[in-house]
């Protein structure tokens, strides 16, 4: 079982290039994928997506791709000459019309992106593409440990949280067999009160006994609790996603606490039942974060 939350960085340097790959992913209840490429990369984004998707199925995922040429031909690099007399004409006129003091320097001209640059070349995508395909993918597998590692904790603490759920189950269970007699021997003694005699209609008690049984019996929902708790139980053991199914199970074993608490007459059972419910909720806060 994976985590949703985990960072990976990698690089790989050839002779002539330098690319370097970070992917962080944190909770998310669908694939939300974003990239952040160089200009001169950004043909590569769909096959970055796909190459993301294949390894990521849950969670809001952010790549970054950095891109540097080694030993570039300096002549590509250039000063926009044109383009910084223009700025600094332009500077002098707004100083002058705002009347701002001060002296226009060379930093505050270099500080427009477009004074300076490099000049644009086609890359050859099929020549870069495998290297930043390597970049990511090693990072993708940075990732991919640490969210292992942090769902195998994950899990082990949520089978712990089942454990105790089945313990309470099973006290739940042990109890509902006392209420139904100490139901009758209440009647029983209601009634002895009412008619202040010992003679009793058996038949009419025990038609009471019954329907009060019949609307408390609370073992269908205890044999449906017991079988959401190991379905729950053999997904932290499957290899792929399960964080949907373990978010929807959940549900059902909520379900079927709320209904056990409302049958129940019994004080013990509906406290039982709380303790139930809160462990279900610290389950559903660990399910956000798995895949």
């Amino acid at each position: 079982m994976n985590s949703m939350t985990g960072f990976g960085k990698a690089e790989v340097v050839t002779k002539n290039i330098r690319c370097t790959a970070e992917v962080t992913s944190f909770n998310n209840r669908y694939l939300e994928l974003s990239v952040k490429l160089p200009r001169q990369l950004s043909s590569l984004e769909a096959q970055l997506r796909d190459l993301v998707g294949d390894r990521v199925s849950r969670g809001k995922v952010s790549v970054y791709i950095g891109y540097d040429e080694i030993g570039a031909n300096t002549a590509k690099y250039h000063i926009n000459v044109d383009a910084i007399k223009a700025y600094y004409s332009q500077l002098k006129e707004i100083q002058k019309k705002l009347k701002i003091s001060g002296k226009v320097e060379i930093k505050d001209i270099l500080a427009i992106p477009e004074s300076y640059g490099a000049s644009s070349e086609s890359i050859d995508e099929k020549k870069i593409w495998p290297i930043v395909e390597k970049a990511a993918d090693k990072a993708l597998s940075q990732m991919s440990l640490m969210r292992s590692k942090e769902g195998s904790a994950l899990s082990n603490d949520m089978a712990k949280r089942i454990d105790i759920i089945e313990k309470l189950l099973a006290q739940v269970e042990a109890e509902s067999k006392t209420v139904v007699e100490k139901m009758r021997e209440k009647l029983n003694k209601r009634i002895e009160e009412i008619l202040q005699s010992s003679s009793i209609d058996q038949t009419r008690l025990e038609q009471e006994v019954a329907f009060f049984a019949d609307k408390s019996d609370i073992t269908e929902e205890c044999t449906r609790f017991a079988s959401h708790n190991e379905q729950f139980k053999n997904a932290l053991q499957l290899k792929e996603p399960v964080g949907k199914k373990l978010n929807f199970l959940l549900q059902e074993m909520n379900r079927e606490a709320n209904t056990i608490a409302s049958k129940s007459s019994e004080l013990s059972i509906a406290k039982t039942t709380l303790v139930m419910k809160e462990e279900i909720e610290k389950l559903r806060e660990q399910v956000q974060n798995v895949e």
